[in-house]
């Protein structure tokens, strides 16, 4: 894999965005190396040690699969809506298993491979090869980047800093400034968002388009959510929970491999 500069560009021109048969816009994700993880000082132990991760190029959905999108694939989810949620907000209340049949589903529509991304593609689109402590920069300089815990909500660890101006979470798109190297939106806040892999003990060896295990107890979840503290928002940050736990901030997007 080359990721020089020059590479990288002929890499985006062989591939470029497009928008999926739901009007979903997939980013395209170029090839490169990134540290996956964080020494930093708020770090916890599960981000530890920080590992050396080679990926091939793929396509990230540019926001969180929304409620009008995953009701193409199960209508009856509309009973199941946040009460405050329209039709552009994130999905909530879809297990991981829900999340995999929707992209099993979308994958046989359109004849591409769609899926969950893996903790290290999700980790890479959010931060890039310079591996941002937020997709944005290094810090939460203020409102208007990302949905999370703040002034309009009652948490105790609520930050009454800041006034993102939702209470719950927001519609997909509410936060450009917040965007990723990749073009990717809201993949710090608004709803914590599924991944393929079930959470392991990082080894700390260089690696290869990894793939975490395939079973165990809980599955790795990403990016914080509308009920989070600002620390959980770092591209770093890991949270997991059982495969068919369901929560009203807990969503997911989908990758699109590429072929040949």
């Amino acid at each position: 894999i080359s990721s020089s500069p020059l590479a990288r560009a002929r890499e985006r021109q062989q591939h470029p965005d497009y928008k999926n048969s739901l009007g979903g816009e997939m980013k395209y994700v170029a090839s490169g190396v990134f540290e996956m993880g964080s020494a930093a000082a708020d770090a916890l132990s599960n981000e530890q040690p920080v590992t050396q991760v080679t990926l091939t190029g793929y396509y990230v959905s540019r926001y969180p699969v929304t409620n009008r999108e995953f009701e193409e694939f199960d209508p009856t989810h509309r009973t199941r809506r946040a009460a405050w949620a329209d039709d552009n907000h994130p999905v909530v209340y879809v297990s991981s298993e829900d999340a995999i049949q929707f992209t099993k589903w979308l994958s046989a529509r359109e004849r591409k491979e769609y899926r969950l991304p893996t903790e290290a593609e999700w980790e890479y689109a959010a931060r890039g090869s310079e591996g941002r402590n937020f997709p944005w920069g290094e810090r939460l300089d203020g409102s208007g980047r990302a949905n999370f815990a703040d002034k309009n909500t009652t948490f105790a660890w609520a930050d009454a800093r800041f006034d993102t101006g939702f209470a719950q979470t927001s519609p997909v798109g509410s936060f450009p400034k917040g965007a990723s190297p990749f073009g990717a939106e809201d993949m710090a806040g608004n709803v914590w968002e599924w991944c393929l892999d079930f959470f392991e003990v990082y080894k700390g060896k260089e690696r290869t388009n990894p793939r975490g295990p395939t079973n165990g107890q809980k599955r790795v979840c990403r990016g914080g959510s509308w009920k989070s503290r600002a620390q959980n928002l770092r591209c770093s940050a890991r949270g997991f929970s059982l495969p068919n736990f369901s929560s009203n901030d807990v969503g997911f997007r989908v990758v699109c491999e590429v072929k040949g």
